[in-house]
């Protein structure tokens, strides 16, 4: 059974520091996300495992539909082409070649991506045209990984002064066991591309980072490939209500140390329930953004996407980020949005 337990705002806190990581002169210049065609009902499609119980379980998770990828798609497929329709944006009006020849580093985060070599980088290198030179790395990590990889692009654009390219995607559906209540209501497949480039101005804002880890109890969530996904709910559930919600608190206060008051909230979607309550415990209720409700839980995904299918009003603002789940890891960031960035979203089989 889905494990639903409320996120209160006197839930237990443990007071200790966070370690910052701030890296200067970035800007994030677009975020696409590529959504398969297949739309599911979850009421519809739950009746089957759930019966008279499916309707309870919707609204306890607010997860209204999800999005399941056609059979033979992989994570790779979604990310390249999220990427395709980010790159034909952006080198709207300026010269292919120069554009690509910018890039100094890939990165591919994904934990069900099924061919490990060559790494889904390195493929996506050539697929894209891009310079041979490139840094090409493969992040093999769940909820966390895109603040993790954005924290990586941000690094490596403000060290080489190059344009950096995250692909974040997966494809849960195929990794769940027939009949699974606690992740069938829940898990949705999708990739996305992001750009990170080097200030070259030098007037943007510094970005922040943090991460906890405890691996210890990774068992709560895990996956060998050849096997499904298996999850231990309250397990999970007791990771976010107590390390995670105190992790979150520590790094919101020492942003609000530095001066920065954020414009939205984009959490990892675990489900619509569960994000409101975290929301509420931060007091960040009025800055959430949620996608959960229509395109279920991307994993590490679903932060990226948010962005790309919500949009951050304005476009101009201070934005958290929050990863949290496999691991057990949980990570944050706060970056900002410029009034210039191209977000966008495309659906992939149609």
């Amino acid at each position: 059974t889905i494990l639903i337990a409320q996120l209160s705002r006197d839930v237990l806190y443990y007071p200790s520091a966070v370690e910052i990581q701030e890296i200067n002169s970035v800007r994030l210049e677009g975020v696409f996300a590529s959504l398969p065609v297949n739309e599911v009902d979850n009421l519809a499609s739950l009746c089957d495992i759930y019966g008279e119980k499916a309707l309870s379980i919707v609204k306890a998770t607010g997860i209204n539909k999800r999005r399941v990828a056609q059979s033979g798609v992989t994570p790779y497929d979604l990310c390249i082409s999220a990427a395709e329709k980010l790159f034909s944006a952006l080198m709207a009006g300026t010269d292919e070649k120069s554009f690509l020849e910018s890039f100094g580093a890939v990165l591919f985060v994904s934990f069900t991506e099924k061919v490990k070599m060559p790494a889904a980088a390195c493929r996506a290198q050539a697929h894209l045209s891009l310079p041979s030179y490139v840094m090409a790395i493969d992040l093999s990590l769940a909820c966390s990984g895109w603040c993790t990889a954005l924290n990586l692009a941000a690094q490596i654009a403000s060290a080489t002064r190059r344009r950096v390219l995250i692909l974040d995607g997966d494809v849960q559906s195929v990794r769940i066991k027939e009949g699974d209540e606690a992740l069938t209501p829940v898990l949705s497949d999708g990739g996305t591309a992001a750009v990170v480039t080097p200030d070259e101005k030098n007037t943007s804002k510094p970005w922040r980072f943090a991460f906890s880890s405890d691996g210890a109890k990774g068992d709560a969530l895990t996956f060998t490939e050849g096997d499904f996904i298996h999850m231990d709910g309250f397990g999970v559930y007791k990771f976010v209500a107590t390390s995670v919600v105190s992790f979150l608190k520590n790094f919101i206060a020492s942003e609000s140390n530095a001066g920065t008051s954020f414009d939205a909230f984009v959490p990892h979607q675990a489900n619509v329930y569960m994000i409101r309550q975290l929301a509420k415990s931060l007091n960040l209720e009025d800055k959430l953004l949620i996608s959960a409700d229509d395109l279920g839980n991307m994993a590490s995904a679903s932060i990226p996407t948010t962005i790309a299918y919500r949009g951050i009003a304005p476009k101009e603002g201070a934005v958290l980020a929050a990863g949290f789940g496999g691991g057990l890891a949980a990570s944050a960031a706060a970056f900002y949005i410029d009034e210039g960035i191209v977000t966008g979203v495309c659906e992939y089989g149609s």
